[in-house]
């Protein structure tokens, strides 16, 4: 009864801050939900260590050689994953392979690209009610949840110690329970969930030490926390350090402030006092190291007889792949883009993002922030305390950078283990930034740092639901006779492509085509084919290529339903090196990856055939002319300016570049012609060919659209050497029939040509 009282009388005097938790666990069940297991940052890594645990197989030992499910993570020290496995070692996980079914075209760290967003295929086997690997992973993320949840318990505490302002510490907190990743990485399988609340909670110790005063019993607490922290995560060890500037900075104040009070005493008293209070400090500060070592030292001991390395980086760097070019200033300014946005929220397999906007905000704030602790710096109203979160998070930095020169390992969530001292520095400075006299203010710091919560908090909330969970959205099935574009292509008589969609028939270079297709099963497959969609531009050149697994990555051949119809969506990028303006042309096609080929193709009435199921335009920049005449064709095409070599000889070659402009809407393809007469009016030599060469076709012009047109001539090198007259004009390709000159005639007299002898 007294307990249950003392826990209602907390919450009742920290009223926001339970807000702030109950919000937290609210959206940490939310993102783990939404998040399908094996998703989320390394889990897919994490998670196997913990399984090896829990069936009984002890430590993993190292080897760059031996592929294991968790390949570098296995390095990791193992008192997370030891935590985990005894939370389920009662599970029977033996379908652990078949839950990591990779996407073998998983985009890992593109966030751009559109879809191959899963690192795993998923199945109706993840569906609640939860079993077997499923049951085990969501379990270990309730747990990391929980972990979580504490540390932003710790993170106000941790603020309150730094100085008694409850509204202050409340946004510290919330700081860290509505940063996206941070709820992100709390809802899955990872060690950084245990790091993070271990070395939060030794910041809270470090502060009362200095506040509160050393006594032994804070210094065994501190001992047994790092301890526990350097047998969860290696950059932990930089508490260490921490620990040592406080421990130093209570001695000098213990010499500084004791021989003050010794005064009292006479000063032939001075030496021994004052060595007494060092001596009765130096014993709980030296029983606070010998705890870490105990705890902790044998991990390091291990890796040193296993990989003659105490942290074992030497083989996490060969498993994991070292960076394969040096480091330069420029790179590392390029990686912090990547590194502020996986900060806030870059879910999934660092390949889903927020819209830019949403990251410009956060960096405005963050700079504000900074400005705001320079201006309390100055002004000297921030509390001194607030140089401890400020150390932790420097060495955190310097510890994230020596790791990126090892290996392509930038990532913001690296520095979740002082998220804390990044939450309070954030409040601090924001709350610089005031408003005198706004009547609705809620603090004296509302003006900067409430909007800033509320910003994270909106983010916060609807990441699961606008980034995640979409991503992850099986494809949706339709009716056979609502698929446009019917083409009915079959593959090895066993995959049917029933139609497509284009939602748009032109694109730049550069820019992606948005496509969509409609598969059917005409049997059970019992193979995994991958779809290749290919563009083409008028030139036949491949410019654009996507690889994939149907549904976007999602829905493999081998779930397919006999009969059913998927919508499979897809843009695919078009190089900005293609051919432009020019009419491109898609193809599709299924293929096998081992051994790789692709898989035959046929119409409907069985003929073999190439799988192209549709064209479109690959647009041009306007040409830059000034229009000299005026031909107009048929009220469909006008001639605005050409250009025509005076003379040449025999045997040469006659370049003519033709300017067109398109006066109307064009449905059919017409033919240019050129022809080279003699005095007589006799046709001599002569060009018919497309525009472009055939790669830019009239029927893909808009109306208004300019085309420069060149076309080159071959003149017979049996040729007198006189004048001779060249005419040009249009044809329909159909027949063959000649558009009219709205000024009469079929043909425009473009230029007279003299040929001089060789």
């Amino acid at each position: 009864m007294n307990l249950r009282h003392s826990i209602a009388t907390s919450l009742q005097s920290h009223r926001a801050l339970a807000i702030v938790l109950a919000l937290f666990l609210a959206l940490g069940v939310t993102y783990s939900i939404a998040t399908p297991i094996f998703e989320a940052g390394d889990e897919v890594w994490h998670y196997p260590f913990v399984q090896h645990l829990a069936t009984g197989h002890g430590l993993p030992i190292q080897d760059p050689n031996v592929e294991t499910l968790w390949e570098q993570e296995g390095g990791q020290p193992p008192l997370y994953y030891a935590l985990s496995a005894l939370a389920t070692c009662w599970i029977d996980t033996r379908d652990l392979p078949e839950r990591l079914w990779r996407n073998p075209h998983a985009r890992i760290g593109i966030p751009l690209d559109f879809g191959n967003k899963n690192l795993i295929v998923h199945t109706s086997a993840e569906n609640f009610p939860w079993r077997s690997t499923t049951l085990a992973v969501h379990l270990i993320r309730l747990f990391s949840i929980l972990l979580s949840t504490i540390t932003v318990a710790l993170t106000y505490l941790f603020a309150l110690e730094i100085r008694s302002d409850k509204t202050l510490a409340a946004c510290a907190a919330a700081i860290v329970a509505f940063n996206p990743m941070f709820l992100f990485i709390s809802a899955s399988v990872n060690n950084d969930n245990l790091a993070t609340m271990l070395a939060t909670l030794s910041l809270l110790l470090l502060a009362r030490l200095i506040r509160r005063g050393a006594t032994t019993r804070r210094f065994v607490a501190l001992g047994i926390v790092v301890g526990l922290g350097a047998l969860t995560k290696v950059s932990l060890l930089g508490l260490l350090i921490v620990a040592a500037v406080v421990f130093a900075y209570l001695l000098w104040r213990e010499k500084k402030y004791g021989d003050t009070e010794t005064r009292r005493h006479g000063e032939a008293h001075l030496v021994t006092l004052s060595l007494r209070h060092l001596v009765t400090l130096l014993k709980p500060m030296v029983l606070c190291a010998g705890i870490v070592v105990a705890i902790a030292f044998w991990w390091y001991v291990r890796n040193w007889m296993l990989y003659g390395d105490f942290s074992a980086f030497n083989v996490w760097v060969q498993i994991a792949g070292g960076r394969p070019t040096p480091v330069t200033l420029a790179s590392l300014l390029d990686e912090f883009q990547g590194f502020r946005i996986s900060f806030w929220g870059n879910f999934g397999g660092v390949n889903l993002i927020a819209p830019e906007w949403v990251y410009l905000a956060l960096d405005a704030f963050t700079a504000l922030a900074a400005i705001g602790l320079l201006v309390g710096l100055a002004r000297r109203v921030l509390p001194r305390l607030l140089a401890l979160p400020t150390l932790w998070l420097a060495l955190i930095l310097i510890l994230l950078v020596r790791w990126t020169l090892l290996t392509m390992a930038s990532q913001g969530r690296l520095i979740f283990p002082a998220i804390a001292a990044v939450a309070v520095l954030l409040a601090y400075g924001l709350a610089q930034f005031q408003v005198s006299g706004f009547k609705f203010q809620v603090s004296s710091f509302g003006f900067l740092l409430l909007p800033f919560v509320f910003l994270l908090f909106t983010f916060a909330v609807l990441a699961p639901f606008t980034i995640i969970a979409p991503a992850y959205a099986f494809p949706a099935r339709v009716d056979v006779t609502r698929v446009p574009n019917p083409t009915h292509i079959t593959f090895d008589h066993q995959a049917e492509l029933v139609g497509y969609a284009l939602p748009q028939k032109s694109v730049k270079p550069g820019d992606a085509l948005p496509l969509t297709i409609y598969w059917r099963a005409r049997e059970r497959l019992g193979e995994d084919f991958s779809v290749y969609l290919r563009l083409f531009d008028g030139n036949g050149t491949v410019v654009g290529r996507w690889e994939a697994f149907p549904g976007g990555g999602l829905y493999p051949t081998r779930v397919w339903q006999p009969g059913e119809v998927i919508e499979d969506q897809y843009r695919v990028p078009v190089a900005l090196d293609a051919s432009a303006p020019s009419a491109g042309r898609i193809e599709v096609g299924l293929f096998r990856r081992v051994p790789l080929e692709a898989l035959t193709a046929r119409d409907p009435q069985g003929n073999l055939v190439t799988p192209t199921i549709a064209r479109f335009k690959i647009v041009g920049a306007a040409p830059r002319v000034e229009p000299t005449v005026n031909f107009e064709f048929a009220d469909r095409i006008a001639l605005v300016h050409y250009d025509v070599q005076e003379s040449t000889h025999p045997g040469g070659w006659l370049t003519v570049p033709m300017y067109w402009r398109a006066l109307a809407p064009i449905t059919e393809d017409y033919i240019v012609f050129l022809h080279l007469v003699d005095r007589e009016g006799t046709l001599v030599a002569q060009l018919d060919e497309q525009p472009r060469g055939g790669a830019y076709p009239t029927s893909f012009w808009e109306t208004g659209e300019i085309v420069r047109d060149a076309h080159i001539l071959e003149i017979p090198s049996d040729l007198n050497a006189c004048e001779y007259s060249l005419y040009g004009g249009l044809y329909r390709a159909s027949d063959g029939t000649r558009l009219p000159l709205k000024s009469g005639g079929d043909r425009v007299y473009l230029a007279k040509v003299c040929l001089s002898a060789n």
